[in-house]
């Protein structure tokens, strides 16, 4: 059997990610997202008045939203993803605003105004799974490959593209799968805190 027949196939390593995230107790989970939530606020302290997509927690996904509710209060613009037939927007947001389902059953802004992705300052990224290099495995949809496409461009460095996950995430067996079109994080959050991967 070839080394290359033996490689973690992408569905595999997308299954062990979320399993690992999965099997975190509640407890756990709360604790490991205050964690992270404490230093998203720390590191937001320092970026007054930018334009930062998140995203709402989904199948066991790190929550955000306690910190992203105090940001807001600290005059931050939060927006969050919409799914359109043609990819991925993303749309402004505050607390108390509507929100609908899309097709995944994730709650998206309802009518709010659009930042074209170009224009963020700051993106937090959900994932299933990371590696020490910055590569990046998400849900399979290539929703934000597509919406970051430009961030391949060695000229362009805005906006900064941070992966958010818990510690046990991180699988180097990723470094074998990376494909063309796949655009890499500039850092990851996680209960640990910020890890760079490049200026």
């Amino acid at each position: 059997m070839t080394k290359d027949a033996i490689k973690p196939t992408k569905t595999k390593l997308r299954e062990q990610g979320i399993a690992i995230r999965s099997a975190l107790d509640p407890a756990q989970r709360q604790h490991l997202d205050e964690s992270i939530c404490k230093h998203l606020l720390h590191w937001a302290a320092s970026m007054p008045g930018q334009r930062i997509a998140a995203y709402v927690a989904f199948r066991g996904e790190p929550d955000l939203m306690p910190a992203l509710r105090q940001m807001h209060e600290l005059q931050q613009l939060i927006h969050l993803p919409v799914l359109r037939p043609g990819g991925m927007e993303f749309c402004r947001w505050k607390p108390g605003d509507p929100m609908h389902h899309n097709r995944f059953g994730i709650p998206e802004p309802a009518d709010t105004p659009v930042c074209p992705a170009e224009q963020l300052d700051l993106v937090l990224m959900p994932l299933v799974a990371f590696s020490s290099h910055g590569i990046r495995l998400g849900m399979g949809g290539g929703y934000y490959d597509r919406a970051f496409s430009f961030r391949q461009s060695v000229n362009v460095k805005k906006p900064v593209l941070t992966g958010v996950a818990y510690m046990l995430q991180q699988l180097e067996t990723l470094s074998e799968q990376t494909e063309p079109w796949d655009v890499p994080l500039d850092s990851v959050l996680t209960e640990c805190g910020l890890q760079t991967f490049r200026e």
